[in-house]
């Protein structure tokens, strides 16, 4: 739980504000105590939603749902308002993690604890079937857990079977990798039936039991498809319930049993010797739960027990700021995943929002596992942590160095290594480094795992990574409790930025930012006089990022443009290209990233397209030019990475890592070389063999340091990178197959 901010009201309703359980996109989760001492968390919705009529008209249908439900096995509404100024819903306070934490954190269930989940969660589904109603988005998120069973929450898309006015007109709604064959391929009618989320449960066992979901991870359309068409991996279910699962999962919805034949089927058999865990009507049961996860209950239980005096305030405006991060606490109490929410803007608190100044005048608002984890270093010896004696001093690379994004966390492991070998060979240096390497495989759980052992490890005094936006998202928590510095060099989410994380350094410009650049581009090099705008919500945050600060521009300066949504799951974008040019685009945007961008390219190229188009840094990856082929050629790029042998002191670079490793330096090489740099300045300030990390952060955050690629400075109450005219950002071209730097970005548009 976070305190309550200095614009949060002391009261709502008569209920008693006692911090933050989560936000999102549509509002905010209090943890709260009523006017009768009960404590629940009180979901808020903005203002700015509060006046749509069509959002409180599906608010209410959601308050009137949770009313009808009643099941001991859902979280129970205890009061709600939705048609007060600002609605809001009160349910009881589950203090238990989501059965989607407790996996993560602490493995699959035993078979025992997954008989018992299944049994009341069918239990819940079949009250909730009973009702007229159901759930529909069934999802390990969505499950909390208690001592004595789950609860199921968030009925914000749930409906009567014959309500189809969500799926009309073939929207997908659920989750991808837990919805059924019939909700994922949007076939109406079937598609709302309670036999979807008997599917969704067989889902829900699989992860359980696993650690992992039935038709694998990646992107949504990619489970949409395995959904529709692939048998289900329950290998590694207990043959226990393995056939109870597989019945579930059958793609007939006919062929499923019913919630109620599952309750029956899962009951676990009656354990001798009784329980306090665990113990309805009289059944006697040995706990279901792991020991580490009811530990964790019993902690959080007793932290909402300690709860902190709140005196009353009074706040100019009732309604609470919505924040940029998706945490857990939203994600359980029914923000995160509203239509709306993990691709909404984000939303920043007053006190969070932040002008960003650049040359020419301009301001922009900054809006809003698989993988091998190495523990050891990668020069062959034990991790520093095993070694006899006080831990060695050591440097760590957070980065995916196996999954996706790959060839960026390997340059960024290289930039490293050459900085602290180099540092090593001074004389007189106060210390000498080890390097760690953690690799997260661009999966944000293990990166959430990999910080949580860094951050562990005392002999870490910096960490410079991760990678990608959401494993620095799922990282940073972990870094920040232990004032373990991090300098990021290639995530680049303005969320990450205004989240107020203390050993955050933000060592690149924000996504928000490089719309600047492709506004000045444009309008004043490439002569566009109506600019195409394509927000692929593939992209995320991305995506949305560039998007709507570009557009924001464009409207600002009464620009002509043609703005265009396009959801994840399309893969033709003919209907998009050709949209636009009717309309009169002689530019095209694309936000988003490679692979689909090559799709657009493709296009392109088909309509004779011969204007500029141009996207940010995503698509500087071999991967666009690979599958994008001829059409590639003359895209554009805007990027906050450089080319270090068009560079003031990129030469020795060049030449030192070419000795170093036998090949030129790649991509995000040099910005992990300063980034490296700026921290080893700061230790040697320090003059100490020891530095606490504290002492190491407010170093870093209070030197200025000149690298190669920019000069590095970053405001000290925030981490921010204090923004300036070399902000570390170039143009690169699509030139005879391959990337070709261009030089620095320009910044003012030529008069």
């Amino acid at each position: 739980m976070e305190a309550l901010r200095t614009s949060d009201p002391a009261r709502i309703a008569g209920h008693r504000l006692l911090g933050r359980l989560g936000e999102g996109g549509m509002g905010v989760v209090y943890l709260a105590r009523s006017a009768g001492g009960t404590l629940v968390a009180l979901k808020v919705v903005l203002g700015e939603y509060a006046d749509d009529a069509g959002f409180r008209e599906r608010f209410r249908r959601e308050v009137a749902i949770a009313r009808r439900v009643t099941s001991p096995w859902a979280v129970r509404l205890v009061d709600a308002a939705p048609d007060a100024e600002e609605p809001w819903l009160a349910t009881e306070f589950v203090p238990g993690p989501s059965l989607a934490e407790a996996v993560d954190r602490h493995g699959p269930l035993p078979v025992r604890g997954v008989r018992v989940l299944g049994a009341r969660l069918a239990e819940a589904l079949h009250d909730l079937h009973e009702a007229g109603l159901v759930h529909r988005d069934l999802k390990p998120g969505n499950v909390l857990l208690l001592p004595d069973g789950p609860r199921l929450i968030d009925f914000g898309i749930a409906r009567a079977p014959d309500d189809t006015s969500l799926t009309a007109t073939g929207l997908v709604v659920g989750t991808p990798g837990y919805l059924a064959p019939e909700q994922a391929d949007g076939r109406t009618g079937e598609a709302v039936q309670a036999a979807g989320d008997v599917f969704s449960l067989g889902c829900v066992l699989v992860y359980a039991a696993t650690g992992r979901p039935p038709f694998g991870t990646g992107p949504a359309d990619a489970l949409l498809y395995r959904v529709v068409h692939d048998a289900p991996d329950v290998a590694d279910v207990p043959d226990e319930v393995a056939g109870i699962v597989r019945r579930c999962l059958d793609k007939d919805p006919a062929a499923r049993p019913t919630a109620q034949d599952l309750a029956r089927d899962l009951a676990p058999e009656p354990d001798p010797g009784p329980s306090p865990a665990m113990g309805q009507e009289g059944e006697a049961c040995a706990p279901w739960l792991p020991e580490p996860v009811v530990q964790l209950i019993a902690h959080r239980s007793s932290a909402a027990l300690d709860l902190p005096d709140v005196t009353d305030t009074e706040v100019s405006g009732t309604s609470p700021a919505g924040g940029p991060a998706r945490s857990a606490g939203a994600a359980q109490h029914g923000i995160a995943d509203h239509p709306g929410g993990p691709g909404a803007p984000a939303r920043l608190s007053p006190t969070r929002r932040r002008f960003l100044t650049v040359t020419g005048g301009a301001a922009l608002l900054a809006a809003g596992g698989g993988a091998a984890l190495w523990a050891a270093d990668r020069d062959g010896g034990p991790p520093p942590a095993t070694r006899p004696g006080p831990p060695r001093p050591t440097i760590a690379l957070h980065g995916d160095l196996s999954g996706p994004d790959k060839e960026t966390g390997l340059a960024q492991e290289r930039g490293l290594r050459l900085a602290v070998e180099q540092f090593n060979a001074r004389p007189g240096r106060p210390l000498t480094l080890a390097v760690r390497t953690e690799d997260d495989g661009g999966d944000p759980a293990a990166a959430r795992r990999v910080a949580g052992r860094l951050a562990a490890d005392p002999g870490v005094l910096a960490v410079v990574g991760p990678t990608t936006d959401p494993a620095a998202e799922a990282a940073l928590a972990a870094y920040d409790t232990a004032l373990l510095p991090v300098v990021a060099v290639s995530p680049g989410s303005i969320t990450l930025a205004v989240q107020g994380y203390r050993s955050f350094c933000h060592a690149r410009v924000p996504d928000t930012i490089l719309a600047f650049y492709l506004n000045v581009y444009l309008r004043g090099f490439a002569g566009s006089r109506r600019i195409g705008i394509v927000d692929d919500r593939a992209a995320d945050h991305h995506g949305w990022e560039i998007s709507s600060t570009l557009s924001k521009l464009l409207h600002q300066d009464g620009h002509p443009q043609v703005p265009k949504v396009v959801s994840a799951l399309r893969r033709d974008f003919r209907p998009t290209v050709d949209t636009l040019l009717a309309a009169g685009a002689d530019s095209v945007v694309f936000a988003g990233g490679a692979d689909r961008a090559a799709l657009v390219a493709k296009v392109l190229r088909d309509r004779r397209f011969g204007g500029a188009r141009a996207a940010a840094h995503p698509i500087l990856d071999p991967r666009f030019v690979r599958a994008a082929g001829d059409a590639a050629e003359g895209w554009l790029s805007v990027a906050p990475v450089a080319d270090p042998a068009r560079l003031k002191g990129g030469a020795a670079f060049t030449a030192a890592y070419r000795r170093r490793f036998g090949g030129p330096p790649p991509r995000y090489a040099a910005e992990a070389y300063d980034a490296t740099n700026m921290v080893l300045a700061a230790l040697g300030g320090l003059k100490t063999p020891r530095p606490a990390r504290e002492d190491l952060l407010a170093a870093v955050r209070g030197t200025p340091y000149q690298g190669i690629t920019k000069k590095l400075a970053f405001k000290k109450d925030t981490g921010e990178l204090v923004i300036a005219a070399d902000n570390g950002v170039f143009l690169w071209r699509v030139e005879r197959g391959a990337f070709r730097c261009q030089g620095p970005a320009p910044v003012t548009v030529p008069s």
